[in-house]
Formats: structure tokens, sequence, C-alpha cells
């Protein structure tokens, strides 16, 4: 059994922007309407990472408003904070799914990837992805980076499997996946966070990912597991955006 990596203090940052720094738009493959915001830095004519932050159950929708988490340093407000772009740079995508729709899969557990069809809010936002490198010059192609948290962990798994090309470095927090597919992102760098008591999704879930990236021939220089001991499910991300830690972890990689 992995031993947890413990971590015990929590202290927000200060600094997050409104969402008047950030724009909305709806993106559309042809079958399916993904709304999305999108928060520009300042910093301009030079090639700078892109950070997609998946949310979880609770943000889902279709008001292109919930997965901001505005008014707590949470998901999107993290990454774009004043504290963490002024130690680097960089375009924050926030994407959401409407409610009825996962990321992956149907439910929180884990699944059998080679039976099931990415969700239509998956595709979609990989063909975003996809398009945004290729229409914007200042978006470096090999400094793109997944996070998300709860469905939006689950995603992140599966956005890692579905194109383990793509992402430079991967934050999957309290999410499943399917550990027979280690053996295709045991290369990328990934700093994973679970509850020990988490109600919502099993903190074995995280464990089985993790042991199977390591059986697969993953390393601890490219696999990181923080188990927050004795706690729930919203523990995972508090502590993940408690300090820059995090922050300074992923930008740091290149593909």
């Amino acid at each position: 059994m992995l031993k947890p990596i413990l971590t015990l203090t929590i202290s927000f940052l200060a600094a997050t922007p409104a969402l008047a720094d950030w724009s909305s738009d709806v993106y559309n493959d042809g079958t399916f309407d993904l709304p999305y915001k999108i928060y520009s830095p300042k910093q301009t004519g030079t090639k700078l990472p892109l950070i997609i932050h998946l949310h979880g159950s609770g943000e889902a929708g279709t008001d292109n408003q919930a997965q901001m988490y505005q008014g707590t340093n949470f998901g999107p407000q993290y990454f774009a904070s004043e504290t963490n772009q002024a130690i680097q740079a960089a375009y924050v995508l926030a994407p959401q799914t409407p409610k009825p729709m996962r990321w992956a899969s149907t439910t929180l557990d884990h699944y059998d990837y080679t039976q099931t069809p990415s969700t239509p809010s998956m595709t979609a936002l990989l063909n975003l992805i996809d398009e945004m490198i290729k229409n914007n010059p200042d978006i470096d192609a090999n400094r793109i980076y997944m996070t998300g948290l709860s469905r939006g962990g689950q995603g992140v798994w599966n956005a890692m499997i579905q194109r383990p090309e793509l992402f430079a470095a991967a934050l999957p927090i309290a999410g499943s996946a399917d550990p027979k597919q280690a053996d295709k992102i045991k290369h990328i760098p990934t700093w994973v966070f679970h509850g020990s008591n988490d109600e919502v999704t099993s903190v074995e879930y995280s464990r089985e990912m993790v042991d199977a990236i390591i059986r697969a021939g993953g390393s601890t220089t490219t696999i990181r597991y923080t188990e927050i001991e004795n706690g729930g499910h919203d523990s995972s991300w508090q502590t993940a955006y408690s300090n820059s830690d995090v922050y300074k972890w992923m930008v740091k990689d290149h593909k």
C-alpha cells in the first residue's frame, strides 16, 4: 500500500482577480455547446502556459458562471490569482459541462476506459484546446496543464488517457479512472490529492491509480501523492489550493 503524504496546514492566498478579468464564450464542435471562460494574462508577446481547470458536480450547468468558484481561492481563481500569475503568467481556461453530463463516464466510480465513450463535453473540450493552441501564437503547446476536482478530477485522468501526448503536467484531485490505462500516462508529471475519509469519491481510486502508474514504470520523480489524513471530499482541493506549492510545481514542467 502506498504510504500517504500528509498535508496539515491550510492558509488561503489573498489575491483573487475579479471575474471582470475573464472573458466568456461558447465553443461548438459541430454537435455540442461548451460554455467557457478564459483568463488572458497581461503579459503578451511571449509564449505562455495554458492551464485548464475542470469543475466538480456542484458547479455543473450552462450559466457559464458557477465553475468560477467566485469568492474563493479554489480552481480557476487559484490559478489566475495575482500571487500565482506573478510567479508565472498563464492563460487559464474554465469550461463548464451540463449537470446531467460528466467530464468522463456516468458515475464517479472507477470504470473501464475501453468500454466508455468520450463524453460530448470532454470531446468538445479537447477540440477547443487544440483550436486555442492553433489560433493563439502566445500559447506554448509544450506547457499545457490539466487540473480539476471531484468529477473534474475524474475528467483530468480521462483527458490524460485520451491525449497522453498533450499535457506537460496534471493535477487530478479526488477523481477516479481506469488503472489498466496507467502505462499510457506514466510519463506525465502528476500530483494527486485525496482525503482519506472522502465520502463522495473513494480514496481507493486515487491510491489504485498511483500504484498502477508506479507498477507500469512510473517513478517518484513524475508521480506525487498527497493524502489528507482524516480529510473529507473538500479537504483535497482545500489543501491543494492552500498555497503556491502546486502552482510552482506545475508551471516548471515542459514536455
